[in-house]
């Protein structure tokens, strides 16, 4: 596989005469033969990452295909909002460049290099659906939104998974998804707990400083002083160990809570495999019936009508083969993206502990050092005063 490098940066707040919306600069640069630039640049909005999650879904259907941060309405254009979606964004393509098969997808180019961006992607989805209509594509279903595109549940209200492995996978990841959720709030509350710390010191730290610009004993208004500053480092070493924590394990987890239900709708085209088999051979028993009819019944059918009826057996027959063929080919796309899933979330969720705990680490280790350095300075203050400077006895 060629080598990529992809960053979502730069969010901007961009108005019309609408309504707002956030764009973002998408940096890519590939060794893939496919680009005409070794290094391109272009804007996308939120829209335009979920028609390529969506395309690329309805192209390959039984692929596990990343999952973009979902939408919402309120505090949208924040900062800590806008820059968690920006991470999101940027994992998801990663994670595009990463698989052996969606990297290459025409869709995929285009959205990282076209400049004309909403225009070709516009015909390129209707030349899938044209294809579809035409029966010449392989794609099981497309709508603009994931609910239309992959039924409701795991597999449509049309189809009831009846493989034992399947429906051990189903409840599996039902448990772990229950999981990941209570870790994601637990890890919430964690950050929101983080960041009061950081403004408990710092606002500390102002007290001890307004402290010290009214003592009147020197010595005492350099320790006041000393620990002021030193409860302003703390602020900052808490706020930024609030931002690790995000980036190792709540980035994590909330991206395979989304990609949890990206295998659902890779389980649901299965499903959609399997309802189009069960309608092509449900033709195909009718038209047998038809011929089975006229056959019984000589002389009620013209010989035009008795050929042109094999003839749409032979179809029908072709058509159904086909189709159970297809259904066959998802099944074990889908074994295969999830032993891949279960590979890629057990290094992921390695990484992100052992970034966690190195990050961890270092913070303790600077608070450490920062306490070590106060209590040196106040040692080498001579404060507290001796009793014999005080006036009081001796000892």
């Amino acid at each position: 596989m060629p080598r990529f490098s992809i960053h979502v940066m730069d969010p901007v707040k961009v108005s019309d005469s609408l309504k707002s919306y956030i764009a973002y600069k998408v940096k890519t640069q590939s060794s893939a033969a496919m680009f005409r630039e070794s290094e391109m640049i272009v804007r996308r909005r939120y829209r335009d990452f979920d028609w390529l999650t969506q395309e690329l879904a309805a192209r390959h259907p039984g692929i596990i295909v990343p999952a973009i941060p979902e939408k919402q309405s309120m505090g949208r254009f924040e900062d800590e909002f806008v820059e968690s979606r920006r991470a999101g964004l940027e994992s998801c393509l990663v994670r595009i460049a990463e698989h052996p098969v969606l990297w290459c997808d025409d869709a995929f180019r285009l959205f990282l290099e076209a400049d004309d961006f909403a225009s070709k992607a516009r015909a390129i989805t209707e030349l899938r659906i044209a294809s579809e209509i035409n029966g010449t594509s392989t794609s099981l279903g497309s709508s603009s939104s994931g609910s239309g595109l992959f039924g409701d549940g795991w597999g449509g209200a049309k189809y009831k998974e009846k493989d034992e492995w399947f429906m051990r996978r189903m409840q599996e990841l039902d448990a772990v998804e229950q999981e990941l959720r209570a870790l994601l709030r637990a890890l919430e509350y964690g950050q929101r707990q983080r960041r009061e710390l950081s403004i408990a010191h710092g606002e500390l730290g102002e007290a001890y400083l307004k402290m010290a610009g009214q003592e009147l004993n020197k010595t005492l208004s350099n320790c006041l002083t000393d620990m002021g500053s030193l409860q302003q480092k703390l602020k900052v070493l808490q706020s930024r160990q609030g931002v690790a924590d995000f980036a190792a394990f709540q980035l994590t987890t909330d991206e395979y809570i989304r990609m949890i239900g990206a295998v659902r709708m890779a389980f649901a085209a299965r499903g959609r495999a399997y309802t189009r088999w069960q309608n092509s051979l449900a033709d195909l028993i009718k038209r047998r019936k038809v011929l089975e009819g006229y056959v019984q019944h000589q002389g009620r059918a013209s010989p035009e009508r008795l050929l042109q009826t094999k003839g749409e057996i032979a179809r029908a027959e072709i058509r159904t083969e086909g189709d159970r063929n297809a259904f066959d080919d998802v099944s074990k796309l889908v074994k295969q993206e999830m032993v891949r899933f279960d590979l890629n979330r057990v290094r992921d969720f390695q990484a992100a502990v052992e970034t966690y705990l190195t990050s961890l680490i270092d913070t303790q280790e600077e608070v450490v050092m920062l306490w070590e350095a106060y209590l040196t300075s106040l040692r080498n203050t001579g404060y507290p005063p001796s009793s014999s400077e005080t006036g009081g006895p001796s000892m």
